[in-house]
């Protein structure tokens, strides 16, 4: 009995490493920018953006979920004359951004 218990604690101690599970990364409490969040989020993550203007072109070339905290008049992101978003992968979702300047 002892033996079956160890094995089964063995068991579910193996199988649990490597299973990585999505995030929730906030923006600009995380990384200063959306970017920066992007190219350290992992496929799967989830990217809180917070309230106000940010002044970037953002390239995604991972299944992301990118979102405003409270909607797109809340949120801007300003390209500054350049695309705002690429998207370069299958599966990304943006949603909530007013987009300007792109």
């Amino acid at each position: 009995m002892r033996g079956h218990l160890l094995f089964a604690v063995l068991l579910i101690a193996i199988s649990s490493i490597g299973c990585a599970q999505a995030a929730t990364i906030y923006v600009p409490d995380d990384y200063a920018k959306i970017q920066w969040a992007v190219d350290n989020a992992i496929a799967g993550d989830t990217i809180i953006v917070r309230d106000g203007t940010y002044y970037e072109s953002i390239t995604v070339s991972k299944q992301l979920t990118i979102k405003s905290e409270n909607g797109s008049d809340n949120c801007i992101v300003n390209g500054g004359g350049s695309d705002v978003f690429t998207l370069e992968a299958d599966g990304i979702r943006i949603e909530g951004f007013t987009i300007t300047g792109g």
